[in-house]
């Protein structure tokens, strides 16, 4: 792992990919848990599903990405503030991990298979594993609903404070 001074393009770009995967997936998600009648609950739940499918892959690129790359070291920061990054970025990484996981589990230990969007479904054969089916979607529903948007809504308070109060750096600095 290396560690960079700071944050890549690529990086940065991930980044902002899963901001709004993330925030489509939990619209889904919400939306389907309080739509209207059940048809569409289902219709929305499918779109959740099926846009999972590629949300999974990507979380999975960045988790590699970001292993390879390392995370950027303390510059400048506060104990504090650095230890609030480095744990809350690790969490809600570690979080997102465990929901592309917990999601499709909880459906591949019920015997059913994703549908991606009509185009093709992906099944595994777990459901001799159907004691994991409870607690895969006790997880993915508990991180989905309450820890992953607390984390999230944590993070851009830390970001925004950080842009707002962050000193300009002169050209000593840089050297």
């Amino acid at each position: 792992m290396n560690t960079p001074r700071s944050y890549s393009g690529i990086s940065t770009l991930n980044h902002w990919i899963t901001a709004l995967l993330v925030i489509a997936m939990l619209v889904l998600g919400f939306v389907a848990a309080y739509a209207p009648s059940e048809n569409t609950g289902d219709y929305i739940l499918g779109v959740h599903v099926a846009l999972g499918f590629f949300v999974f892959w990507f979380i999975l690129w960045r988790m590699v990405w970001r292993l390879h790359e390392g995370f950027p070291p303390n510059q400048g920061r506060t104990r504090f503030e650095y230890l609030a990054a480095y744990w809350m970025h690790r969490l809600i990484l570690l979080a997102l991990v465990f929901q592309v996981i917990t999601g499709p589990l909880y459906i591949f230990t019920e015997g059913e298979a994703i549908n991606v969007f009509g185009w093709f479904s992906v099944s595994l054969p777990l459901k001799s594993l159907e004691v994991l089916h409870e607690p895969a979607e006790s997880v993915h529903i508990i991180l989905g609903v309450y820890l992953l948007p607390a984390m999230i809504g944590l993070h851009f308070l830390g970001a925004a404070r950080h842009y707002l109060t962050k000193r300009q750096e002169t050209p000593a600095d840089l050297s």
